[in-house]
């Protein structure tokens, strides 16, 4: 037999033989055909109350019920024909109000017969009538096998270890249920909604970032802060949880369980918002509860306050409680919300007292709203200004009340010249100068030598 060189026989090189152990093995990785399902968005409305006054369908069939207690996949809509795939909690027969807590197509409503679908190829995806692909979970040949609902509200969509490839815990909108988290590298903020009607994104988020977590308002474009943990990392994870505080978990503590990626400085103090210190250490704790939380979760309203909501089965009724409040009577001075007073009003120990106007303070009402100018067309001389004694600006703990030292009439002038300044605070003592680009709720404070200037024509 002749001899030859090892080199003269053909050989499958590695990378082809990798690339067909894959393609094997995401062969055989599908859903088992009688795990799939087609749902169709059509039939009768549930006639149980639930939150934003909505319409809802529950989302079932022969192979699936989506439902763990106390959690359930429906759609629902506030508006007619269109709906929102979403996941609420509470159970109808309590006669208590059901909440919505999570949800996929916000900002792209579907219509009726829109539908849901879980193919063996692992994809999970919801289209509308005509078939336009409206949201998806984007795990076609990724090796899953399952779909599941979890104790915790978490929708997983997992591999046949049971390891998962898609969960809803990773993509918040508005909500945080226990044991959901917002990351620096992922999804990293919560956005309210626009209003209880309009389901899409409103102008107030809570967003994780280098330097904290904070809250922030969309003036036409700008951020603004008004509130949140700022000031000092939390690290790249932030985690609300409910954590029992003995044995019998007959208490739990709310808390956002923060990863601090080195440990982070003292956090500044908030001067005169701040009625609770945030902790050190792993945990900002939010709230003691002396009964079982495990069912809560934390929103972003649209009003822009960040609320906590628990719900307690072992009640008769009312099982739903706002566990906590950012801006309320126990953390942060309510009067600092802008949205407190409307779109306009002068706020003290936590009530509308005033709306402030050119004529004096009037009586406060929903129809309070900041002085209407002209187009910005120029100068120091073409603004006219009406004070207001002892108020202060939402921005004024966040911007460190603003620039100075300055003469008042200099920050009269600033304020003159820009055309998105509605007013500034003037600080007597320190002279400092903060221009307001949002007015929104003034705080009434006795102890400031803060004024307040508001710009408007005659």
């Amino acid at each position: 037999m002749a001899y030859r060189h090892p080199h003269q026989f053909p050989l499958i090189p590695t990378l082809l033989i990798s690339l067909l152990f894959t393609t094997i093995t995401t062969t055989l990785a599908k859903v088992p055909p009688n795990q799939t399902f087609h749902f169709v968005n059509q039939g009768e409305f549930g006639d149980r109350i639930i939150e934003y006054d909505a319409g809802y369908r529950v989302i079932r069939n022969n192979v699936y019920t989506f439902y763990t207690f106390p959690f359930r996949l429906c759609f629902y809509n506030t508006t007619p024909d269109s709906f929102v795939f979403a996941m609420r909690a509470g159970i109808p027969n309590d006669e208590s109000l059901m909440r919505w807590v999570w949800d996929a197509n916000r900002n792209d409503p579907v219509g009726e017969n829109a539908t849901l679908s879980f193919g063996e190829d692992g994809n999970f995806v919801l289209a509308d009538f005509d078939g336009r692909l409206v949201w998806q979970t984007n795990t076609a040949n990724k090796g899953v096998t399952g779909i599941k609902l979890l104790p915790n509200g978490n929708l997983v969509l997992f591999d046949k270890n049971g390891a998962f490839v898609w969960q809803s815990f990773d993509h918040p909108s508005d909500t945080l249920m226990v044991g959901m988290s917002v990351r620096i590298n992922g999804r990293n903020k919560l956005v309210s909604r626009t209003s209880d009607v309009d389901g899409s994104d409103g102008k107030y988020s809570l967003v994780l970032e280098d330097n904290g977590f904070n809250m922030y308002i969309n003036n036409s474009g700008d951020l603004l802060v008004y509130g949140g943990w700022g000031g000092r990392s939390l690290g790249s994870i932030v985690t609300f949880d409910a954590v029992p505080e003995n044995d019998n978990a007959t208490a739990f503590e709310l808390v956002l369980t923060v990863n601090q990626d080195p440990p982070p400085p003292a956090p500044p103090s908030r001067r005169r918002l701040l009625q609770r210190k945030v902790q050190g250490g792993s945990q900002i704790n939010l709230n003691k509860l002396n009964y079982n939380a495990t069912y809560s979760f934390l929103r972003l309203g649209s009003d822009g306050n960040l609320r906590a909501y628990t719900y307690y089965d072992q009640v008769s009724y009312l099982k739903w409680e706002e566990s906590f409040a950012f801006f309320s009577s126990y953390f942060i001075r309510e009067c600092a919300l802008p949205s407190k007073c409307g779109k306009y009003g002068l706020c003290e120990r936590g009530m509308c007292v005033a709306c402030p106007s050119p004529k004096g303070l009037l009586g406060w009402s929903d129809s309070c709203a900041p002085p209407q100018l002209p187009p910005c067309k120029g100068g120091a001389k073409a603004a006219q200004y009406y004070k207001i004694v002892g108020v202060e600006n939402f921005l004024n703990p966040y911007l460190d009340d603003g620039e100075g030292p300055v003469k008042v009439g200099e920050c009269r002038d600033k304020c003159s010249r820009d055309c998105k300044c509605l007013g500034f605070i003037y600080k007597e003592d320190t002279f400092k100068c903060l221009l307001m680009p949002l007015l929104g709720t003034l705080i009434k404070d006795v102890n400031t030598t803060s004024v307040g200037y508001v710009k408007y024509s005659k």
